[in-house]
């Protein structure tokens, strides 16, 4: 056999000869074989053909293969997997026609006459290509799964022959006609999102569906989906729609995804008692005009420093523990949460965890709407600077949970697991159910049964009389509330001199000045006291901005001895020059000709003249223009 010219296709007759004249081949084709060499783990040609040819199953996915011929010969292939490559031409893969698994997506595909012969096919995947025209495919009547989403296909009519299809994904393409779906009576899943649909009366015949993607079309009219009552799951987000009375019917409705439509009413929903996820987005949620959540929020806050009622308490516990048809616990009360947690580590075998019982009292009934509402809730939770601080400052002070977030952090747990596992309930968490529960009532006219109803009163109490809350099934440990929380006017934990969250027990959650938390040596001090050699000492730049804060450039300039760059008038240009922030420190000194009171003001540490520094500082105004204007 003669050498091939190099970027000439060789007419090979096995694999063998592909891999002995590799050198001779085109850069795309020695690539293949290499490949193939790699893959049947020998760089022996003769050997790696035997592999090969023994091959049923091959995966080249992500293997910047460009040429499929050195592919040609091995016919004895099932399954082929090609997906993330380079491939242009499929003519070397007409000889495979074994093949019944056959995925090419994501490559430069636009040309699919090559696979017209293979009729055995029962999956193929040629999602992620350049294809126009899928009219090969009309003969592979055995496809019951096809993926073409991602392409530029307006005429899908070749496909309405292919009637055992059970999964067709067309996402991404430019379709408005869907004719040619009718006859696709077994077809279980369909995505059809990112089209230019609007009319969904060829769907009414395709009664099998169980998934239905729909997403970002231009449907108004759901009408036609009315028979679909297999459908567990639909996605219509991103439409036009203001009707959705046609989905009542979907009795076996579990997942709704609705985001961006003209929805006006939530309640509809209620009736579709499977559903338990239910997507709706920013622009149709109706909670925001309410004040509710407000309402609670403002209520906890002013319990937060309420000290409990012990006897209120102690019957809020037994209510909640004969609700959930437990026998009345052992009730510990303590001061703070951390005796409770340390009471924990003492005796840890305390029997099992009620935390979750006693959470989900309201049942699973409308799981869907109870999810998106609290979803709500929580959303509006994360905004709340206030009520995180606080919870965040309760979690993080006491030392065994700061302990046991080292181990969590080893363990690669997350620290909702972990605090779990101490069984613990919060006021916080109660608040969400409750309001959540409120919400669904007012809002989506919801009617909470009697049991609901009992079970509502009693979070209600939990919530009002107790501070954090320990449930097992022989103890219930119940931690009071803080006697003291202090924040600044941004709602930031912050106390001059003295901790920012105190309990009645002298334990506090540590120091804070402005939301940042502060060792002791520095927050046992007011301010005035913190001393400018300390910058000095400092390593972590977060307290030393914070040190600088609290200081004042008057006060540092006075201690560390400023030096003077530049003056102008009554102004001056200093200089610090120890290493105290992450960049060099100059400031303007500005002394009052009135009140002869001095003022300092951080400029650009390139700033090295007196005149330039006052033009930076009123918003580059000439020193002698603003002058004038003052």
């Amino acid at each position: 056999m003669s050498e091939p010219q190099p970027n000439q296709t060789p007419n090979f007759r096995r694999f063998a000869d592909w891999c002995l004249h590799k050198d001779s081949l085109s850069t795309e084709a020695r690539h293949t074989v290499e490949v193939l060499l790699k893959k049947a783990d020998t760089s022996d040609c003769y050997e790696a053909e035997q592999v090969l040819a023994n091959c049923t199953e091959l995966c080249l996915s992500f293997q910047d293969i460009y040429d499929l011929n050195p592919l040609s010969h091995l016919t004895q292939l099932t399954q082929l997997r090609l997906f993330s490559n380079q491939i242009s031409d499929l003519n070397p893969l007409s000889r495979l026609t074994n093949l019944t698994h056959l995925e090419l997506a994501n490559n430069q595909i636009y040309n699919l006459s090559p696979l017209s012969g293979l009729t055995k096919l029962k999956s193929l995947r040629l999602d992620i290509n350049l294809i126009s025209d899928c009219t090969p495919l009309s003969r592979l009547i055995n496809l019951e799964y096809l993926g073409l989403s991602s392409n530029n296909i307006y005429d899908f009519s070749s496909l309405s022959k292919l009637t055992n299809l059970s999964f067709l994904y067309l996402n991404e393409n430019e379709i408005k006609n869907l004719s040619f779906l009718s006859g696709l009576t077994n077809l279980t899943e369909l995505f059809l999102g990112y089209n230019q649909i609007s009319d969904l009366q060829a769907l009414s015949e395709v009664t099998n569906l169980k998934i239905l993607n729909l997403n970002n079309n231009e449907i108004s009219d759901l009408s036609p989906l009315s028979g679909l009552t297999e459908l567990v799951t639909l996605y219509i987000s991103n439409n036009s729609i203001s009707d959705f009375s046609p989905i009542l019917g979907f009795i076996n409705l579990q997942r709704l995804h609705l985001d961006c439509n003209k929805l006006s009413d939530l309640s509809l929903f209620s009736k579709l008692t499977k559903l338990y996820q239910l997507e709706v987005t920013q622009s149709e949620r109706l909670l925001e005009r309410l004040n509710l959540l407000t309402l609670w929020q403002d209520k906890w806050r002013s319990l937060l420093t309420s000290p409990m009622d012990e006897q209120k308490t102690r019957e809020a516990v037994k209510y909640a523990y004969t609700f959930i048809g437990r026998a009345e616990p052992n009730i510990i009360i303590f001061s703070s949460p951390n005796l409770g947690i340390e009471y924990l580590n003492k005796f840890p075998k305390l029997g099992k965890s009620l935390a979750w019982d006693i959470y989900y009292f309201l049942g699973e009934r409308n799981s869907a709407l109870r999810g998106f509402i609290y979803r709500e809730v929580e959303n509006q939770f994360l905004h709340d600077q206030h009520l995180n601080s606080i919870v965040e400052a309760l979690l993080l002070a006491n030392p065994q949970v700061m302990k046991a977030v080292e181990v969590m952090q080893e363990s690669n747990i997350t620290f909702e697991e972990l605090l779990f596992g101490w069984s613990y309930i919060t006021s916080n968490e109660l608040l969400k159910i409750i309001t959540s529960t409120e919400l669904l009532v007012q809002e989506l006219h919801y009617q909470l049964d009697l049991k609901e109803q009992d079970a509502l009163r009693c979070l209600n109490q939990l919530f009002e009389n107790c501070g954090w809350i320990f449930s097992y099934e022989q103890v219930c440990i119940v931690c009071d509330r803080p006697r003291k929380i202090s924040l600044d006017n941004e709602n930031r934990l912050h106390a001059e001199g003295e901790p920012a969250i105190q309990f009645s027990d002298g334990w506090h959650t540590g120091y804070y000045y402005h939301g940042v938390k502060l060792p002791e040596k520095y927050g046992k001090l007011h301010p005035q006291q913190w001393q400018a050699q300390w910058l000095l000492e400092e390593d972590n730049a977060e307290l030393r901005r914070v040190l600088i804060q609290g200081i004042g450039y008057d006060r540092i300039c006075e201690q560390l001895k400023a030096q003077v760059i530049d003056s102008w008038q009554e102004y001056t240009l200093l200089r610090i020059d120890a290493d105290i922030d992450v960049e060099p420190i100059h400031l303007l000194k500005m002394t009052c000709p009135s009140t002869a009171k001095i003022h300092t003001l951080r400029v650009p540490p390139e700033i090295n003249s007196a005149r330039v520094a006052i033009r930076w500082v009123n918003w580059d105004i000439e020193p002698e223009d603003f002058a004038v204007q003052t």
